[in-house]
C-alpha cells in the first residue's frame, strides 16, 4: 500500500516556508522522518508537492517571484538536513546527474538525486545548467555507469542533445527525465531511455548494470529548422513587437516594464515553436501557449493581446519554417475559441 503523509502536511510546510520559518519547516520534515515516513515519500509527496503548489500560485499571480524563491530556499535547506540524516547504502554503482544546459530549475534534480541515494545509488550531482563540454571531461575521468539528464523547460532541449552526444562519445548511456520530457521526446534528443520517477530509474539502472545498452557514438540528428528559428527569436520578436504596437492599441499605455515583458513573451513564443519542432511534438507549444494565456489573464492582460502577438509573429516564422508558422496560427484559433 502507498504511504500517505498526514493531511495538510504539505500545506503546513508551505505556510512555514512562506513565513520564512526555515527551522520550523525543517523540523516538521525531520519529525515526519523520525515517525517512519520514508525519504522518497518526503521528497516526492512533501517537498515536491510544495514546489508544485508554489509554482501554481505564482502562475495564478497569488505570490511573487521573491516568495517562490523563499520557499525554494527553505526546501533546499530541508532537503540538505534530510540527506544528512540518511545513511548512504553503497553498492549500486555511480551515475552522474546533470541539468540540461539552460535549465536552471535545479531543485527537482536535487530531489531526484537524494531519492536515488536513499535507494543505494551512488550519485555525482552537477547542479543547474551543466555545459556539455565540461560534463564530457568529467565523464572521461570518472567513467560512471550512466549519465542522468533532467530537463524541466523545453527551451533546454538542445542542452539535452548536447549532453547525450557528450556521454555517447565516451560510451556512457543516457537516461533522461524531467517535466519537459516524455519517452518520445527523450529519444528524439539522443537519450537511450526515459524514466518517469525514481523507482523506474533505479530499475532501469539495475538492468543496465546487468545488460549494458549499446551506445551509438554518432551525434544526434536534429531538425535543421529548429536551431535556425531559435537563433533568430530575438530578431523575430523585435519585428513582431513593432507590429503589435499598431495591432494592439492598449500597448500605448504600457510602462517600460510592461513593454519589456511583451517583447520577452514574443521571443519566448518563437523559442517554444522551435522547441516543438526540435522534437516533432506540437504539444510542446500548445501546452506553453495555454500556460502563457493563463499567466497573462491572471495579470490582467486579455487573451486578445496574445492572439494579436501570435498573428503578427506567424508570417515571419513561416518564412523560416512553414510548419511552425502554421502551429502559431492554430494556437490563435484555440485561444480565440476559449476567449469567445
Amino acid at each position: 500500500m502507498p504511504v500517505l503523509l498526514p493531511p495538510r502536511a504539505s500545506d503546513s510546510f508551505l505556510d512555514l516556508a512562506l513565513a520564512g520559518e526555515r527551522a520550523q519547516a525543517t523540523r516538521l520534515t525531520l519529525d515526519l522522518f523520525a515517525e517512519g515516513f520514508p525519504l522518497p515519500v518526503l521528497i516526492t509527496d512533501l517537498l515536491g508537492a510544495v514546489q508544485r503548489e508554489v509554482g501554481a500560485r505564482w502562475h495564478r499571480a497569488e505570490i511573487g517571484v521573491a516568495d517562490e524563491h523563499l520557499v525554494t530556499g527553505v526546501s533546499q535547506a530541508t532537503l540538505g538536513a534530510l540527506a544528512a540524516t540518511v545513511p548512504h547504502r553503497p553498492g549500486r554503482g555511480t551515475v552522474v546527474l546533470a541539468c540540461a544546459e539552460g535549465d536552471w530549475h535545479s531543485l527537482p534534480a536535487q530531489l531526484f538525486a537524494e531519492a536515488l541515494r536513499a535507494e543505494g545509488q551512488g550519485v555525482l550531482y552537477l547542479g543547474a545548467s551543466s555545459p556539455s563540454e565540461d560534463v564530457s571531461r568529467l565523464l572521461e575521468r570518472r567513467r560512471p555507469d550512466a549519465l542522468l539528464v533532467t530537463c524541466n523547460l523545453a527551451l533546454s532541449y538542445p542542452g539535452v542533445a548536447g549532453l547525450a552526444d557528450a556521454a555517447h562519445r565516451h560510451g556512457v548511456p543516457v537516461l533522461a527525465g524531467g517535466r519537459a520530457l516524455n519517452p518520445v521526446r527523450a529519444v528524439a534528443l539522443g537519450a537511450d531511455a526515459w524514466a518517469a520517477d525514481v523507482t523506474s530509474a533505479v530499475n532501469l539502472l539495475r538492468s543496465w548494470r546487468r545488460f549494458p545498452p549499446e551506445v551509438d557514438p554518432s551525434p544526434v540528428e536534429l531538425v535543421a529548422a529548429a536551431p535556425a528559428l531559435d537563433a533568430r527569436a530575438p530578431e523575430l520578436g523585435g519585428i513582431a513587437y513593432e507590429a503589435l504596437a499598431e495591432r494592439f492599441p492598449p500597448m500605448a499605455d504600457y510602462d517600460r516594464r510592461q513593454r519589456a515583458r511583451t517583447y520577452e513573451d514574443l521571443v519566448y513564443i518563437v523559442r517554444f515553436l522551435a522547441a516543438a519542432r526540435l522534437v516533432d511534438d506540437e504539444e510542446v507549444f500548445t501546452t506553453f501557449a495555454t500556460w502563457l494565456e493563463e499567466l497573462l489573464v491572471a495579470r490582467g492582460v486579455p487573451a486578445a493581446a496574445l492572439i494579436a502577438g501570435l498573428e503578427v509573429l506567424a508570417p515571419s516564422v513561416r518564412d523560416i519554417d512553414e510548419r511552425s508558422g502554421a502551429l502559431a496560427l492554430s494556437a490563435v484559433e484555440r485561444i480565440g475559441c476559449r476567449a469567445a
